[in-house]
């Protein structure tokens, strides 16, 4: 089986896994409720070691999963992990009450990539950046340009565009996965709770599991912001190499003409 890899042409890995992984969870929230009979409780297990049910079951209620976490918006986990930068990270601090444009700013942080090209890139990246993007400012996310930079990039060079896809990819992955995790938690807690106020018992298993949840998801607000500006950048870049590849391709055309 060819599985598609996350950013690939195909890319569905980002939609497929956490899918997945929320029907599990699902199923295991629902083994834990107490009014759940022996009976449906090994029709589930019956269900998950036939291989060829299973991978129906995964294949169609997992990749459905993943489609209705993919449309949450990522402005969640964006403005968790802004929090987190502001509240215990002293890099993102410039004085009191004072932050950098990358824990403050709004996605595309077109702000901040002022900043980066100033200090980290090369002076063409300034000129780049004055040109095409300095004006797309908005007061609140400018999207649309960012989606727009994303195709130009597309149709015209298909190693950045593939680039572009990876980085997208795994932004969009890991949103979907804080989604799930939430989720995840929400549904084994409840359960978890349920059982224990009709039965005074919890099992330690499952409460191990929401442990190494809660550390999951505080590991992704922790660099959930970082990753998307390394996103951004990664465009930022591909449109300055496709502009430039765009402007050579049009002077030597009018050379020839």
């Amino acid at each position: 089986m060819n599985i598609p890899t996350i950013g690939g042409t195909r890319g569905i890995f980002e939609i497929f896994i956490p899918g997945v992984f929320l029907l599990v969870n699902i199923g295991g929230a629902f083994y834990l409720l107490p009014y759940t009979d022996q009976a449906t409780k090994d029709s589930l297990l019956t269900a998950i070691s036939n291989p060829v049910l299973g991978l129906i079951i995964i294949i169609c209620f997992g990749y459905l999963l993943g489609i209705l976490l993919r449309l949450f918006r990522m402005e969640i986990p964006d403005n968790l992990s802004a929090w987190w930068l502001k509240t215990f990270s002293r890099k993102a601090r410039v004085g009191k009450g004072q932050y950098k444009l990358y824990a403050t700013e709004d996605f595309p942080y077109i702000g901040w990539m002022e900043q980066v090209c100033k200090e980290y890139l090369p002076p063409e990246a300034m000129q780049f950046y004055k040109k095409e993007w300095v004006n797309r400012k908005r007061d609140g996310r400018n999207k649309q340009f960012f989606n727009f930079s994303k195709i130009l990039i597309a149709s015209c060079d298909e190693r950045a565009a593939s680039e572009v896809y990876a980085a997208e990819a795994l932004t969009r992955y890991i949103a979907g996965m804080f989604y799930a995790l939430s989720m995840a938690i929400l549904l084994i807690g409840l359960a978890l709770v349920w059982n224990f106020s009709l039965t005074g018992q919890v099992s330690s298993g499952p409460v191990i599991i929401l442990g190494f949840y809660f550390l999951a998801i505080l590991v992704i607000i922790q660099n959930f912001r970082r990753i998307r500006i390394k996103e951004v950048e990664v465009v930022f870049s591909a449109s300055l190499l496709t502009v430039k590849t765009l402007e050579k391709k049009i002077a030597q055309r009018g050379k020839n003409e």
